[in-house]
């Protein structure tokens, strides 16, 4: 009976030596959080293992991150990886989908980007305006004006040259045979005996006045309709229509003119996109053509665009980012305890396993010595 108490009582005493022993190294591992000192001699085992070696743990775990788990090449092939590829596609598209909501202006987006639109459009888009008008004419101030026009108006200029002639003896047999024009020839006529009175003495001997007014509205009426006078006005004007094609811009236009034409035509053109409502019109209505446009065509090359210049310039991203020395900062940071409950919490199953373990052993260890002891 003695040598089972025995046995049993060094069992016991094993297991907690075993058990008390692996707790007591557990809690090394944290504490004491600073070193301690008698008669200037530092204590053995202060401080505890972590925060003696903190530095050296923080920097083996930002080696182990940088090297082993968001290495550059793993990153490169997940952002080349399709689910990368639909994520981003995804996420563009519900960006873009967004501006087919009601309430999107480009007013509304403005206020959302602190951007004043009436003083960009005073200081820059009206500047803009100016700066290209006036950049086109010194660039083309020496070249013709056939040259400066496109082939497209050319053409359609040329084509309502030729109509001219005709129009023009149209509108002139309509004037005649109206009548303002039959007393505007009369009113002429007037003027003409009244500077030429001797002749007009000669005239009215075989003609009244108005019998030659209206002699002279039949043969302006007829000359409207002659062959030959349309042939001659066509030549004329076709003459000075190409005349004017022909010479320079700085010639038809001066810079004085070019002044004003700017001033005006950069108002006209201000006017023209009436900024004010336009602006406040949904963009769903402005633009769904564009927006639609980008949904198609231009998410899926943004999206290979985004994945090829962020996998080019990865590697210059990664050295300035400095993996390693930010993971090593970060836990650098933390307050020991907050790192004891974090490795507690994290490895708390084995840490239980590791004292249990020490309890098993010491009370084997315990056992045997208790056997031996009987037996020897």
């Amino acid at each position: 009976m003695t040598a089972i108490l025995l046995v049993v009582f060094m069992m016991i005493i094993g297991a907690i030596i075993g058990g008390v022993t692996n707790v007591i190294a557990i809690r090394m591992l944290f504490h004491p959080y600073k070193a301690y000192y008698i008669f200037n001699k530092r204590l053995p085992f202060t401080p505890g293992l972590i925060p003696k070696r903190r530095d050296e743990v923080a920097s083996k775990i930002g080696q182990v991150v940088e090297e082993h788990l968001l290495t550059e090449s793993l990153i490169k092939s997940k952002l080349n990886a399709p689910s990368s590829r639909e994520a981003i596609e995804d996420l563009l598209l519900k960006q873009i989908s967004k501006l087919k909501q009601d309430h999107v202006t480009i007013s509304y987006l403005t206020e959302e980007l602190n951007i004043d639109l009436d003083q960009v459009s005073s200081q820059h888009l009206h500047p803009f305006i100016s700066s290209k008008l006036s950049s086109f004419y010194e660039n083309h101030r020496s070249a013709t004006i056939a040259s400066i026009i496109p082939n497209e108006i050319e053409k359609v200029l040329d084509s309502k040259s030729e109509q001219v002639p005709d129009l023009l003896f149209d509108r002139a047999r309509v004037y005649l045979k109206s009548e303002k024009g039959a007393h505007d020839i009369s009113s002429m006529l007037d003027t003409f005996f009244q500077e030429k009175g001797r002749i007009v003495g000669l005239l009215q001997m075989f003609m009244t006045k108005e019998s030659i007014a209206e002699r002279i509205q039949h043969e302006l009426i007829r000359l409207t309709s002659h062959p030959k006078a349309k042939k001659i006005a066509k030549q004329i004007i076709d003459n000075e229509y190409q005349t004017l094609k022909s010479k320079k811009l700085e010639e038809v236009v001066s810079e004085t003119q070019f002044e004003s034409f700017k001033a005006s035509s950069t108002d006209l053109i201000m006017g023209y996109l009436e900024l004010d409502k336009t602006t406040q019109q949904p963009l769903n209505k402005l633009m769904l053509g564009f927006i639609n446009f980008l949904e198609q065509r231009v998410v899926s090359k943004a999206t290979n665009i985004i994945i090829d210049r962020a996998s080019e310039h990865l590697t210059p991203i990664m050295k300035k980012i400095n993996l390693r020395q930010m993971i090593e900062e970060q836990i650098n940071t933390f307050e020991l305890d907050y790192i004891e409950r974090l490795i507690i919490g994290i490895a708390n199953k084995e840490l239980k396993l590791i004292t249990f373990l020490g309890f098993l052993l010491g009370g084997i260890i315990g056992l045997l010595q208790g056997v031996i002891a009987i037996f020897v």
